[in-house]
């Protein structure tokens, strides 16, 4: 007997789109959450050098306008826009096992 109503529903990675759901032949999955979003673990970096982000003190997540960077690139486009960095805070992450 199958439950054909029985339907499980993968969350969508905020980067790319695509359903976060466990690799072929498992059943679990780790995500990343992370500004009230879902991340693939390897869709969750820096959207301008392409550092994996972590949770790690020098790998953290400093969001500029919606988008994804690290410390440095956030620091670096201030600059480049002439703006100072006031109140520069990281965001955390949490990973969390699903399946």
């Amino acid at each position: 007997w199958v439950n054909v109503n029985f339907c499980i529903t993968w969350p969508k990675c905020a980067a790319c789109g695509k359903g976060i759901t466990p690799v072929e032949g498992t059943e679990e999955t780790v995500r990343v959450v992370s500004m009230d979003k879902d991340f693939h673990v390897d869709c969750y970096m820096c959207e301008d050098c392409g550092l994996q982000l972590t949770d790690e003190p020098d790998k953290r997540c400093y969001p500029l306008q919606g988008r994804l960077m690290c410390r440095a690139c956030h620091l670096s486009h201030l600059s480049r826009h002439h703006q100072s960095p006031t109140d520069l805070q990281s965001v955390s992450a949490s990973y969390q096992y699903m399946g």
